[in-house]
């Protein structure tokens, strides 16, 4: 609890405000803070605004008091201070907040790669229009580590993740003050993130996610979440889309805002022997990506292509590329998506892409990542060639040369990304991803021309 200097009478200042704080904006551009305390005496309550004139918001009686104060505009920092006065007009009491700003405030949820584990050294450049609401309830200027947490031994100290350049990115494109709302916890499930455990309040995931909600103000702008490393076995797998969905749901239910946006990682890359929790990777990526079309007001973020900085985990570079894709997904620009795979001919396969920005590029110039698949799971060598058709952006998948298509089966499924550690490049102007697909299943190849026999020589 935060007591105002007293003068003739305990009147205290318990919650609503802090210095540093990012107030989240409503339509309009304003915010309007609700502040609260206790009296033993009655009085009034006045507020002044970057040292403005003197308003009086609200009569204070004895006991819990609870005030609103006047609506300021987007942008700060502000300076707010508040002063009561007894009914006789002497000073009760007085406050001042400095550093307090209105904009935007997102909550960073899910597990490592949300928290970073990538180094920290050299250090990152700070914005003064980033502020953070720290683990201990604190709010500051945004810097790595954003989450500060116990980790058990051998495990990496947390550091890079991929908010704080989020964060920038949105205040570079737009000058609106970011408040980010770090949760994340490296190592954990979708059944530990369940709403069910709410009631354990900050004991549980999702009950410390709803309390730093309320602690900043009860509304935010959206959610940046990056999971699922934990649900690859083979059990969570089979479940994960649902339990991620529902996530969503009760998520958005909780925080009265139904079309509150979701944004996601798909996950990377895992660049070692698959075992244990690891065997269903595939199925979980396949489960974010088929969420994207299934819940309105989503969008995923693709990471197959970037970097590691060790076997799971982001390198410092991809984190700071992902945070400036969570930005421009923020911003409304989705990236590659494969929305039809068609046969122009027995040795030709092409793909119309969706949601590219400007043209797509390919590190090294050739185009990896595809696979043609049996529905029993057996790689097939049919595709030789892979290219971006330069006159429509197609991406073209060549077979044999010599126009026959020799020991493919009737049914064949084209993946991209497939298995834990694949080459991956396709990227679009904007740095954007095509994610992780698969099994797609193609449509019957058509058949091959009959061949026309060679014509006989007279003699």
């Amino acid at each position: 609890m935060i007591t105002l200097t007293p003068l003739l009478a305990l009147f205290t200042f318990a919650a609503g405000l802090s210095d540093c704080q990012v107030l989240q904006r409503e339509k309009n551009g304003t915010a309007s803070a609700i502040v609260s305390g206790k009296s033993d005496g009655e009085g009034r309550l006045y507020c002044r605004i970057d040292n403005g004139r003197w308003t009086e918001i609200a009569a204070i009686r004895p006991g819990d008091w609870k005030a609103k104060l006047p609506a300021i505009s987007t942008g700060g920092p502000y300076a707010i201070d508040l002063r009561a006065d007894s009914t006789s007009g002497a000073r009760l009491a007085e406050k001042g907040f400095r550093e307090v700003f209105v904009g935007d405030l997102w909550i960073l949820a899910g597990q490592s790669n949300m928290v970073g584990r990538a180094k920290i050294d050299p250090a990152h450049q700070t914005d003064p229009l980033v502020r953070m609401l720290a683990l201990n309830g604190v709010w500051q200027l945004a810097t790595h580590p954003l989450h500060e947490q116990v980790t058990p031994p051998g495990a990496t100290r947390p550091g890079t993740g991929p908010g704080l350049d989020f964060a920038r990115e949105m205040v570079r494109k737009f000058k609106v003050p970011i408040g980010l709302l770090p949760c994340a916890k490296g190592g954990t499930s979708m059944e530990q993130w369940s709403p069910a455990l709410a009631a354990q309040g900050p004991a549980s995931l999702y009950g410390n996610l709803l309390g730093q909600v309320r602690l900043a103000g009860g509304r935010v702008t959206g959610v940046l979440w990056y999971q699922g490393e934990n649900d690859t076995g083979t059990e969570p797998s089979a479940v994960y889309k649902t339990k991620f969905q529902a996530f969503v749901a009760r998520l958005r239910a909780d925080l009265n805002r139904p079309d509150l946006p979701f944004i996601y990682a798909q996950l990377a890359r895992y660049v070692n022997s698959p075992e244990k929790f690891y065997l269903q990777w595939n199925i979980v990526q396949e489960a974010q990506r088929v969420s994207e079309s299934e819940i309105p007001n989503v969008r995923m973020v693709a990471t197959v292509d970037l970097e590691m900085g060790d076997l799971i985990h982001l390198s410092r570079g991809s984190q700071d590329r992902l945070g400036r894709r969570f930005a421009l997904a923020a911003q409304g620009k989705t990236g590659p998506r494969l929305a039809e795979a068609r046969w122009d001919s027995p040795n030709e396969l092409r793909l119309r892409l969706t949601g590219v920005n400007g043209e797509l590029k390919t590190a090294g110039g050739r185009v990896f990542g595809f696979e043609a698949v049996t529905p029993n799971d057996q790689r097939k060598i049919f595709f030789f060639q892979v290219s971006v058709d330069p006159a429509n952006g197609e991406v073209v998948l060549l077979a044999n040369r010599d126009g026959v298509v020799r020991d493919v089966p009737e049914a064949i499924d084209l993946w991209y990304g497939r298995g834990h550690d694949p080459i991956c490049n396709l990227t679009d102007s904007e740095d954007l991803a095509l994610p992780v697909f698969g099994p797609w299943r193609l449509t019957p190849r058509p058949p091959a021309p009959p061949r026309t026999p060679a014509p006989s020589r007279k003699r």
